[in-house]
């Protein structure tokens, strides 16, 4: 599901050859009442989100993690591929040095022209930079196991990129 028809369209050419073991579908997942249009699909064994979630306000992350809880099937898995807010400023400083070094590097070999002083003047003042709203990873994990999730971590972190989620228990 993605609200974006592009993105949508994209992801039927990759994954053209699945034929009609796969359903893409057209929503908004920052409203609620988006699971209606799920309801003939679930419960699902798993839901996975990629760098999709960081762009809504904490509270409606909280009720989409819930709303997720309840299209699982007992003993299903929620995972998040993400963007979350760092615990340490040298953490923030790090990562930004890590990208704005791999783009002078690419810039470098394509025998472009831009300094790593432009690239990092246009990595800081990014147009998507505003709709980024991070939330620290340890945040997320609580807000999982206060809903109900089981075997709650992160499974993986580099920076401000991490994967984590939970099980929705079997007896539940």
């Amino acid at each position: 599901m993605d609200f974006s028809e592009p993105m949508l369209s994209q992801a039927r050419d990759f994954l053209r050859g699945f034929g009609n073991r796969l359903d893409l579908l057209l929503g908004d997942y920052s409203q609620p009442g988006w699971t209606e249009k799920l309801r003939n699909q679930m419960p699902f064994d798993a839901v996975v989100s990629g760098y999709s979630i960081h762009h809504q306000p904490d509270d409606r992350k909280r009720q989409l993690y819930a709303e997720i809880f309840d299209l699982l099937s007992p003993g299903g898995w929620f995972i998040n591929v993400e963007h979350v807010a760092p615990s340490a400023n040298t953490t923030t400083s790090l990562f930004d040095d890590c990208f704005i070094n791999y783009d002078f590097a690419e810039e470098t070999r394509r025998s472009g022209i831009r300094t790593r002083q432009q690239i990092a003047e246009a990595f800081h003042n990014r147009l998507d930079k505003a709709a980024n709203i991070l939330a620290p990873v340890e945040m997320q994990c609580d807000w999982l196991r206060q809903i109900g999730y089981r075997e709650v971590d992160c499974y993986f972190k580099v920076y401000e990129l991490a994967v984590f989620g939970g099980q929705r228990p079997h007896n539940v």
